[in-house]
């Protein structure tokens, strides 16, 4: 009865904690006990990680594992849940691992533990690439040693450098690549193949009725150069990219003459027996149209007569597609669109619509959605450390309250670019517009260096030469007496300042120079003084090309000093175009021989009008042209004033020059060009002494005769030197000359705007004669040959020409080196 009474109380006391147990309780989730936690919501199981274990090809240990994955032994997990998910994303972030694994183990009540099995990235110490000769691509110049490379970037590697050689003509090349391990260093082998440069043998074409295989060859632009050395390389290379742009190109130019369906297609490829491919190309040109009835829909501020005048195309014409659209949309050109936007109208949508097509032909409809007007509501300027608000400002012709322009937007942009203050490449506007239906301008510029030191020297005739000069191109008079604005210098108002030093055995010559770009309030005309002083040695065996004025004997091996003065108005004729300005000037020079001996004045003034339009700068411009016309007179002082001594000066000069600037192919110009000019005199009996044409050689900076006022004309190939064979200047000068200038140049590297290198070719001619009776404008000295330039802001330009003299006497040396220092020619 005893163990019967023990037996059922042990039951009950079993059911009562069974029965405890299974009580539902709200809190369950914030138990501390030792059963494992359930979130019924999210259907969770929570976990406390118990250890942490690192396993695989890893150098890595557990703790430094934990701080990456950010999951650390005694932390709560879920499973499921976001936390080794977002552990297994550090890890690969991290850069470090090409393989990762999470596992679980070891699960016991609420403990668990976690097993990080990793495979590290390979550590690459140094990459060598074989078959490229010095080639050097930015993927592997940005990889360091010790760095971690995942697969993936071993095969981008590989594939720009294939990319590349198949861009260049190597449609077969082929790359691999080893690991190695030396010396304890993980070395990546690249094995380039390049194989064969493959030509294209030829280019057939089918199909092609309206237009020639010469002319369908000229459009493969891409394809096929224009220019080649034969033997020496192909004119075409195999670059699949090429050809699709040129397929372009073609269709392109059928839908220019109404074939608007036209298909062409590479049909096929295949390989000669030498070595190089034919190309097949199959042309389907379709119907041809033409254009039908011409609708203008939503016009109200300009008439449908204007309107079609700005499109030029008529009903009849052949459907250009192309053409078309470029007049109704193209910014760039003479447009609808741009015709509406000069008007202010920013929010003007045009869509032309080919309405329906009969016959053969195509009839159009263009709609205009006008909408309002644009006004400026603010125009900001950001960037400028160094320059002052207002010298931008000034250069600017589109303000507050004006109606939106492009037009105006080019011009300012233009006349910002000719401050040669900023990184031409870096000056934009930015546009930004309001609720209220006006916009707000931002000119964003960047500052480039303005200050330029040029220093440079040279020896000749027995004398050692120095040229050093200071520009201050953004130069600030106001600030010169405010020692706390300074940045080294007074800068900021865009005013220049030039300081020059020529020095030598017998020579000396000071400069300075000012210029106020900007004395009208609101037009750009700037207002410029120069003093120089001048002081030569004139040797024996010189000649001094005014003494016939003087009936006494004047000795030599004396000094002759020159001190000169100028004042200089310089304006830009904007009613023409942004490009042409008109130049005034009044000079005066007094000359004085061996202490006072005699003196000589020159009083002359110049008025020349300039025309440039280079761009995208004046140190190698792609297009434009370059237009000068100088007349320079002096006042007829021995018919004025007929007691007036013989001690000034008279003459009057009339020079013109010009040059073209064209674009052949890409980095390759063409300037074409020539000058005149023309010396004279007021009375029959007055000598020239000043101002006189010398022709021959290349313009040096520390030529010392400069000092005595002549015109140098350069003419590569001949000699500017007295006693050489092939000087061909009349003795004293010549009072006529002509000349012209053919020369292909071609950029080699531009390093940026502040430096470029480019080389040349020439073939230029030119006559000068002491008389206007003998001389022949089409009996010139001709000359032809090569040359290199390099320009560097601070410096300015260097260079060599090589010339050869085709009517040259000199029979010893034929070619003749001529060094560019300081300008180009």
């Amino acid at each position: 009865m005893e163990k019967l009474d023990k037996k059922l109380k042990n039951l009950f006391l079993f059911s009562l904690i069974f029965f405890l147990l299974h009580i539902p309780s709200s809190k369950t989730e914030n138990r501390t006990d030792n059963l494992m936690r359930f979130n019924q919501e999210n259907h969770e199981f929570f976990f406390k990680v118990r250890n942490i274990y690192v396993m695989g090809k890893t150098k890595y240990n557990s703790s430094f594992v934990s701080s990456l994955s950010k999951i650390f032994p005694g932390e709560e997990i879920s499973i499921p849940g976001n936390k080794i998910d977002e552990a297994i994303i550090k890890l690969w972030k991290s850069n470090l691992f090409k393989k990762i694994s999470i596992y679980k183990k070891n699960i016991s009540k609420n403990e668990i533990d976690l097993f990080f099995d990793l495979e590290d990235l390979i550590e690459i110490h140094k990459i060598n690439v074989e078959g490229i000769g010095n080639m050097v691509f930015p993927i592997i110049q940005k990889i360091h040693p010790g760095d971690k490379i995942p697969e993936h970037l071993i095969q981008n590697i590989k594939n720009d450098i294939k990319n590349y050689y198949v861009k260049q003509g190597y449609p077969e090349v082929s790359i691999k690549s080893q690991l190695i391990i030396q010396n304890n260093k993980n070395i990546l082998n690249i094995y380039v193949k390049k194989g064969k440069r493959i030509g294209i043998e030829y280019i057939l074409f089918d199909g092609n009725q309206s237009l020639s295989k010469n002319i369908l060859l000229n459009l493969m632009e891409k394809t096929r150069k224009k220019i080649h050395i034969p033997i020496i390389e192909k004119s075409s290379y195999f670059v699949y990219e090429n050809i699709k742009e040129d397929l372009k190109n073609i269709r392109s130019k059928y839908q220019s003459m109404g074939f608007i369906d036209v298909q062409v297609i590479l049909d096929s490829i295949w390989k000669n027996e030498t070595g190089d491919y034919g190309v097949k190309i199959k042309i389907i040109e379709g119907k041809k149209y033409y254009l039908g009835n011409i609708d203008f829909i939503g016009n109200t501020i300009e008439k449908t007569d204007f309107l079609r005048k700005i499109l030029s195309y008529k009903k009849g014409d052949i459907y250009d597609k192309n053409g078309i659209n470029n007049k109704i949309l193209n910014t760039n050109i003479s447009s609808i669109i741009s015709h509406y936007l000069d008007l202010g109208y920013l929010f003007v949508k045009i869509v032309p619509v080919e309405k329906m097509i009969e016959n053969n032909k195509i009839h159009l409809e263009i709609k205009i959605e006008e909408n309002q007007p644009v006004y400026i509501n603010k125009v900001h300027i950001s960037g400028n450390t160094i320059t002052k608000d207002h010298v931008i400002r000034r250069e600017l012709n589109i303000y507050p309250g004006d109606l939106f322009s492009p037009k105006k937007i080019k011009s300012s942009l233009f006349r910002l670019i000719n401050l040669n203050l900023f990184d031409n490449s870096k000056i934009y506007p930015y546009i930004q517009t309001n609720n209220n239906k006006t916009i707000d301008i931002e000119w964003r510029v960047t500052e480039k260096s303005a200050n330029q030191i040029q220093l440079y020297g040279g020896y000749g005739k027995e004398k050692l030469l120095g040229n050093l000069q200071l520009n201050f191109g953004n130069f600030s008079l106001s600030n010169l007496f405010q020692l706390k604005s300074w940045k080294k210098i007074p800068q900021g108002d865009g005013q220049k300042l030039i300081l020059s030093c020529q020095f030598g055995k017998y020579f000396q010559s000071y400069g300075f120079s000012f210029t106020e770009p900007w004395i009208e309030k609101d037009k750009p005309t700037s207002l410029s003084l120069n003093i120089k002083y001048s002081k030569k040695k004139v040797n024996q065996t010189e000649d001094i090309y005014f003494l016939p004025l003087f009936n006494e004997k004047i000795p030599h091996d004396g000094f002759l000093e020159r001190i000169g003065t100028s004042v200089k108005l310089n304006k830009l004729l904007t009613f023409l175009d942004p490009y042409t300005k008109i130049e005034l000037s009044m000079n005066y020079d007094k000359f004085s021989y061996k202490k006072n001996l005699f003196k000589l004045n020159n009083l002359s003034y110049l008025i020349s009008l300039q025309r440039f339009s280079g761009e995208p700068d004046f140190v190698f411009p792609l297009r434009g042209s370059k237009i000068q016309l100088n007349s320079i007179f002096t006042l007829p002082h021995s018919i004025l004033f007929k007691e007036s001594k013989s001690e000034w000066i008279e003459f009057f000069k009339f020079k013109i020059n010009s040059y073209w600037y064209k674009k052949i192919i890409d980095k390759m110009i063409m300037k074409i060009g020539g000058e005149f000019g023309l010396l004279g005199k007021y009375h029959t009996k007055n000598l020239f002494s000043f101002q006189k044409f010398y022709m021959g050689g290349i313009k040096n900076p520390t030529d010392f005769k400069l000092v005595e006022n002549i015109d140098y004309i350069p003419l590569r190939g001949y000699s500017s030197h007295v006693n050489d064979p092939d000087y061909i200047t009349p003795k004293n000068g010549g009072v006529i000359y002509n000349k012209l200038i053919l020369e292909i140049r071609y950029l080699i590297k531009d390093f940026s705007n502040l430096s470029k290198l480019w080389t040349n070719f020439f073939i230029e001619g030119g006559n000068v004669s002491d008389s206007y009776q003998e001389f022949n404008p089409l009996k010139m000295k001709k000359s032809f040959g090569f040359g290199f330039r390099f320009f560097w802001l601070p410096m300015g330009f260097f260079g060599i020409d090589v010339g050869y003299p085709i009517d040259g006497k000199n029979i010893i040396s034929k070619w003749k080196p001529h060094f560019i220092i300081g300008q180009d020619l």
